[in-house]
């Protein structure tokens, strides 16, 4: 769809941008890492790819499309990622959030990111104060839609803050029609 590929175009602008400033990283963790479509272009900016994902086939999928040139692949819950404190430079992690049912479990993702990174995580949450959200309340009331799963940006900020992040960006994927933001955070402390 025409929409898709419009937003996997400025997905990828902005993480050439995120990476351009995190410079060139020996791990990265991709979680969830779906069928692998940005598994060549993070392979591109780092020594050793994770390729992380709950469901089986997705994994499947990855590796039988993009090989085990040093990449690894495992099932995880973004949830609990079985991999110790600071294992990898960096993390991405792209359109989980919103999936995410609670806003218990929105907060336990972005920690469990922040946890694993050594360097910096890359990550996109459905912002409360985007248009779209804004939008989506009114039908709420009006429509008894569903709300939208969420996260306001002053909170990603806070709890970067009290995991040792620091944002550098919060760029919206698009200002109308996209309520995501995708936001850049780097460890303010040395390791």
């Amino acid at each position: 769809k025409l929409h898709r590929k419009w937003s996997d175009k400025r997905e990828r602008a902005l993480l050439a941008g995120y990476f351009a400033e995190i410079g060139h990283a020996d791990t990265i963790l991709d979680l969830p890492c779906g069928h692998g479509r940005l598994a060549d272009f993070l392979k591109s900016r780092c020594e050793r790819l994770f390729e992380a994902d709950w469901s089986f086939t997705m994994v499947s999928l990855n590796r039988a499309d993009h090989g085990d040139d040093a990449r690894r692949y495992f099932r995880a819950s973004a949830l609990e990622i079985p991999l110790p404190d600071r294992a990898v430079d960096a993390v991405v992690s792209f359109r989980l959030s919103h999936h995410l049912e609670t806003q218990e479990l929105r907060e336990r993702h972005l920690r469990e990111l922040f946890r694993v990174a050594r360097k910096a995580v890359i990550v996109t949450w459905f912002s409360a104060t985007s248009l779209k959200n804004v939008l989506r309340q009114v039908r709420v009331v009006l429509a008894g839609k569903k709300p939208k799963n969420v996260l306001r940006n002053d909170r990603v900020r806070a709890i970067a803050g009290e995991c040792g992040f620091a944002q550098r960006r919060a760029k919206p994927l698009f200002r109308i029609g996209s309520g995501h933001v995708v936001g850049l955070f780097t460890r303010a402390s040395a390791p």
